[in-house]
């Protein structure tokens, strides 16, 4: 048997995705710890994360997205095992969660065909009586397709970019209209599809970022980090999941596309972090997780508990901070769980190490 070792992963894109999660799960929880206060779901913090955090995901995807490599056949499947079973684990997951709750006398009954309707429907609407995070997922999907269409129809490089800007054009039109009806998060799907492409683009000129626009440099980067913010504040916090971007479309893009060299230049910069990158290459399960835990751990009085033996009462700031870090911790498990006995339900391969191993038939043997 000869033993084929997978190219190895590109450190700096796990730590930006380990960045854009922290920055999810913390602006998940913020209003979690100012509950009555409802001018914090609308405070600059949270407005920020948003305006950038779900575009770094699809970003990151597009980068690290091979598109010529497959046939459409070859990558429907892959992104079915990729995307798609890790998009139904972590719906029974949420369904094992609800019936324990259900056991537990603190929800009532769910009726079995609102179960398949929403797996089936999955969008942010109809998942929010599971998990809401689960949008993401089919969108991904929707938006992947999308792109790997776009991309195989482009016979010339020019051509990527008329078909990236005519898409972004159509996202912001769809941006418009009430897309509430269509599954699978369609509408936003064609505003991930330009920032997946935006991402491959990235990776096909990143060279010329480098040299002729300079975002390596940290003046560029900071720069880039500023406007970002003064283009979020001009405009205002928008929900990727309800296909929203704030009042104007191209203010939207353009921060995200600002924000962007920064955290760019970031990650770059720290990419030795094992923690960032940890967390990055493990971002779907904390991603479709994140929130069954918090409600777990209050569920189970945890925070009053807690409050008792340290004498501390956790409230604002300080119940985000602890259930951020108590999120993650509690994330680990899980993620250990699945990569060590159950990868293939998350979309991975079995691999030893830091490297995917894959045998294939030696001839001479």
């Amino acid at each position: 048997m000869q033993i084929v070792h997978a190219p190895a992963r590109i450190k700096w894109v796990d730590v930006l995705k380990g960045l854009a999660i922290i920055f999810l799960v913390f602006s998940h929880l913020v209003p979690h710890g100012f509950k009555g206060n409802e001018l914090m779901d609308k405070s600059f913090i949270i407005g920020y994360f948003y305006s950038f955090h779900m575009p770094l995901f699809f970003f990151a995807s597009g980068f690290t997205s091979n598109f010529q490599k497959y046939k459409f056949s070859s990558f429907l499947w892959s992104k079915i095992k990729t995307i798609l079973l890790p998009y139904t684990t972590l719906y029974i997951c949420s369904l094992l969660y609800f019936g324990w709750m259900h056991w537990m006398g603190i929800v009532g009954t769910l009726d079995p065909i609102v179960v398949i309707e929403t797996f089936l429907y999955a969008d942010g609407n109809h998942l929010g009586i599971l998990n809401m995070s689960l949008w993401f997922l089919p969108c991904l999907f929707l938006a992947q397709i999308i792109s790997y269409l776009v991309l195989k129809i482009s016979s010339k490089k020019s051509y990527i970019y008329v078909f990236w800007i005519l898409l972004t054009i159509l996202g912001a039109f769809l941006s418009k209209l009430d897309t509430h009806a269509l599954p699978w998060s369609f509408g936003t799907s064609i505003n991930a599809a330009s920032l997946i492409i935006c991402g491959y683009l990235f990776k096909m000129n990143e060279q010329f970022f480098i040299e002729k626009i300079k975002i390596n440099k940290p003046y560029i980067a900071y720069a880039g980090g500023f406007l970002g913010l003064v283009l979020f504040l001009i405009n205002d916090k928008p929900g990727m999941s309800g296909n929203y971007y704030g009042h104007n479309y191209i203010l939207f893009y353009l921060s995200v596309l600002s924000s962007l060299v920064f955290y760019i230049y970031l990650s770059k910069k720290i990419e030795s972090s094992n923690l960032l990158s940890y967390f990055g290459k493990n971002s779907l399960v904390i991603f479709g997780l994140h929130g069954l835990i918090l409600s777990f751990w209050e569920n189970v009085n945890f925070y009053e508990m807690f409050s008792v033996k340290t004498n501390m009462y956790l409230d604002g700031i300080s119940f985000v901070v602890i259930s951020t870090l108590l999120v993650f911790l509690s994330c680990v498990l899980f993620i250990e769980i699945f990569n060590r006995f159950l990868p293939f339900l998350i979309g991975k391969k079995i691999s030893f190490g830091n490297s995917k191993i894959t045998t294939i038939p030696n001839k001479n043997v």
